[in-house]
């Protein structure tokens, strides 16, 4: 994110568009998504977690691959971070294989966003080697940009938001359901994965707003029907409304194209710092309360959180309005990064000291 002030000010000389994208998808969601499955994974699974050696293995591999992107070799940063990729997967599956429970159902999904990454990746760099790379480009792009996130936003999301309504933890007796409700959850993930997956092979072909119109569609009524987005919660109302208002932003992020097809990289920020970022601060306090043992804060208005998504929404209308205000286009890239990174500030100096607690 600070690439764009340095940028601006004339720090770094080259254009940090194509780093920004792969540090903010590979390296924070990447973090987010691997971090979040590394630690809730074997839990629910009731496996063992991940011992320190694997943990350092998949640090320093996402280190290199930022690195490299920060030094301008994307395609050596794509590998780097495809290795940390089949790597993590080889682990949950190892944990994975030696259980009998099946992970919630609607972590097929997750499962999509994984493999939608991998091959991204892989259509990436082969498109290089095409004669006319552009379809190819365009479809990895997507898939690894926007499908990478999106899907385990969904499938977490589904599982996880329930709880928000409940104020329950998820334990491994979540797991323990009948094989065909099992199944009929699990068949529905997976065609919701196929549709919008479908949204961006329409997307690369530039069918611009009938993808927006199918993609958001199709998230919003998996959000509502299997997330039960609209409910009302029955315990503590706050957690559960981060989340609500971060689905609904990512949400409207994802139709506007059907609206403003020309405005792209504004409607990619809204989906982003509106939906998938102010959903990653939520879920990640969650998490952290939780293993922290501190659950009796779920029940409080946690005045970090409220502060650190607001400063997110402020970032979210700098940055949009960038692109409608051409002019004042690098002001406001600056101010919505430095007010991004005030956010995330605010939130890491609250949650950084409960990193080394532990319920246990």
């Amino acid at each position: 994110m600070a690439l764009w002030p340095l940028f601006v000010w004339h720090a770094i000389e080259f254009y940090p568009a194509q780093a920004h994208v792969r540090l903010m998808i590979e390296g924070l969601m990447g973090s987010f998504i691997i971090g979040f499955l590394g630690t809730a994974g074997p839990r629910l699974l009731d496996a063992s977690p991940l011992i320190t050696g694997e943990t350092c293995l998949l640090l320093v591999l996402q280190i290199a691959s930022a690195l490299l992107h920060l030094a301008q070799r994307q395609t050596a940063g794509d590998i780097v971070f495809l290795a940390l990729l089949l790597l993590f997967v080889g682990m949950m599956a190892q944990r994975a294989g030696t259980r009998s429970d099946l992970p919630p159902p609607p972590f097929v999904l997750v499962l999509f966003g994984l493999l939608n990454a991998i091959a991204g990746i892989f259509l990436i760099t082969a498109a290089k080697s095409f004669t006319n790379g552009f379809f190819a480009n365009q479809l990895g792009g997507l898939m690894l940009n926007e499908g990478f996130v999106l899907f385990p936003i969904l499938g977490v999301g589904a599982f996880f938001f329930p709880k928000l309504l409940g104020g329950a933890k998820p334990e491994p007796s979540d797991l323990q359901i009948a094989t065909a409700l099992w199944l009929k959850r699990a068949t529905i993930a997976a065609l919701i994965g196929v549709v919008i997956w479908t949204s961006f092979v329409l997307e690369a072909l530039s069918w611009t707003r009938t993808a927006a119109l199918v993609r958001g569609t199709t998230t919003l009524v998996y959000f509502v029907t299997q997330g039960h987005l609209l409910e009302k919660p029955n315990g503590s109302p706050f957690l559960a409304h981060c989340f609500r208002l971060g689905a609904l932003l990512l949400v409207s992020g994802l139709l506007l194209p059907v609206a403003l097809p020309a405005y792209r990289l504004a409607n990619m920020h809204l989906a982003f710092i509106g939906g998938f970022t102010v959903i990653l601060f939520t879920v990640s306090t969650r998490v952290i309360i939780g293993h922290a043992g501190q659950s009796h804060l779920f029940r409080k208005r946690l005045r970090f959180l409220v502060a650190a998504i607001t400063l997110l929404i402020i970032a979210m209308i700098a940055r949009v309005g960038a692109d409608f205000f051409p002019p004042a286009r690098n002001s406001h890239l600056v101010y919505a990064a430095l007010i991004w990174l005030l956010a995330a500030t605010a939130w890491f100096v609250a949650l950084g000291p409960k990193l080394s607690l532990s319920e246990e």
